[in-house]
C-alpha cells in the first residue's frame, strides 16, 4: 500500500518513482544491452546457420518417408541460384504434388550442392533422375533408399563465420549434419 500525505498546496502525494528516476534507470539498462549485444551477434547468426541445416535435414526425412508412403519417388531439389530448395514426387500421372513444397534460404547463407562422383554427374543422369530444370537433387526410392547418382554433400554457409554440411550417414540410409572441415 502506498503512503499518503498532504503536499505544501494541499494536494496528496502518494510514493513512487520520478520521472527523473525512470529515466536513470532507463538509461542504465541501455548502456548494459549496448555493452552485451556485440557478444550476442555470434551467438544468434549461429542459429541461423544451425536452423537452416535442421530444417534441410528434417525435409531429407520426410521426402524420404513421403517416398515409401506413397510408393513413388520423391525429389529434394537444390537451387542455389535462387537460394531455394524443395520436395516434389515424380509419378507417372501428370497431376501436379499438391504437397510439393519450396523453401527459400536466410538471406545470410548460402547453399551448395556436390554430385558423389563427377562421373555420376551427367545429364544422362539428370535425364534418369528426371531433375527439374536439371537442378542437382537428392531422389528418395520407394523401399526407403535414395538413388546413387544423387546428390553426395549440401554445404550451407554463412560467410567466412562458418558452415554445415550434410553428407550420406555410413549405411547410406540417410543424411546427418556435420561441421565442415577447414581444411
Amino acid at each position: 500500500m502506498l503512503a499518503s500525505r498532504a503536499d505544501n498546496g494541499g494536494r496528496e502525494r502518494t510514493g513512487g518513482f520520478t520521472l527523473i528516476e525512470l529515466i536513470v534507470v532507463m538509461l542504465l539498462l541501455g548502456i548494459a544491452a549496448a555493452l552485451v549485444a556485440p557478444h550476442l551477434s555470434p551467438f544468434f547468426r549461429g542459429r541461423v546457420l544451425s536452423s537452416e541445416a535442421r530444417r534441410l535435414l528434417a525435409l531429407t526425412r520426410y521426402g524420404q518417408t513421403r517416398a515409401v508412403a506413397e510408393g513413388v519417388p520423391v525429389l529434394l531439389w537444390i537451387d542455389a541460384k535462387q537460394s531455394s530448395y524443395g520436395l516434389i514426387t515424380q509419378s507417372a500421372s501428370s497431376e501436379p504434388d499438391d504437397r510439393a513444397s519450396r523453401f527459400a534460404v536466410d538471406s545470410t547463407l548460402t547453399i551448395e550442392a556436390f554430385a558423389p562422383d563427377p562421373l555420376l554427374a551427367s545429364e544422362d543422369n539428370d535425364e534418369r533422375l528426371a531433375v527439374p530444370d536439371g537442378l542437382p537433387a537428392i531422389r528418395f526410392m520407394p523401399d526407403g533408399f535414395f538413388d546413387e547418382a544423387s546428390i553426395g554433400k549440401i554445404v550451407i554457409r554463412q560467410g567466412a563465420e562458418g558452415a554445415l554440411e550434410l553428407v550420406p550417414t555410413a549405411n547410406r540410409l540417410g543424411y546427418e549434419i556435420l561441421p565442415v572441415n577447414p581444411n
